[in-house]
């Protein structure tokens, strides 16, 4: 299911966004969107690197 959320964003960041947005053809809402869900599955595969490296260090002591 989507949810629709408001977001509030500075000036700055909202132009930098809008300009990244044409180069890339989207809308700005859905290019956000992008952007967070890349952001989020990083941070979770990161994590579970993290996880991985600390098992392996506790399976070798």
């Amino acid at each position: 299911m989507t949810k629709r959320r408001s977001k509030y964003l500075a000036d700055g960041i909202y132009t930098r966004l809008e300009e990244w947005t044409k180069q890339e053809g989207r809308s700005t809402s859905n290019f956000a969107a992008f952007l967070l869900e890349k952001t989020l599955v990083d941070h979770e595969e990161k994590l579970l690197k993290q996880q991985s490296l600390s098992d392996e260090k506790q399976g070798q002591q």
